[in-house]
């Protein structure tokens, strides 16, 4: 466990449950460490995702999110404001593999929704 990656794993866990950009956790790292690269944060990142430390989620409509909870669960994306929010769905999981007769072994969820602050703004 290198240095970088040390920080960027405290950065994520000082962060959660917020889902930052890659940008983002490059920026808090070069607080902490001014010479850290943006490539090493980068390839710290995919290495951490490969090795299931942390979870990655691809985003349609802007940069890629970073989880610092890599354990498979849905979210909560508002089309409002992009705030992004863990969505647990034991439930729903068991349902699906009842239905189809068979264990899921990964998934991607992604709910879209206006979330209550937007809502009462109007937006959407």
């Amino acid at each position: 466990m290198t240095r970088q990656r040390t920080l960027i794993l405290d950065i994520m866990r000082q962060e959660c449950p917020n889902h930052l950009t890659a940008d983002e956790i490059f920026a808090r790292a070069r607080e902490q460490m001014p010479r850290i690269a943006r490539g090493t944060v980068y390839r710290n990142l995919k290495l951490m995702e490969l090795d299931n430390q942390i979870g990655h989620l691809e985003m349609p409509d802007g940069p890629d999110r970073y989880d610092f909870n890599p354990v498979p669960h849905g979210h909560l994306l508002c089309n409002g404001c992009g705030d992004l929010a863990d969505l647990p769905v034991v439930g729903l999981l068991r349902e699906i593999e009842n239905a189809i007769g068979t264990e899921v072994h990964s998934y991607a969820l992604t709910i879209h929704y206006l979330c209550p602050k937007c809502r009462q703004k109007g937006e959407g």
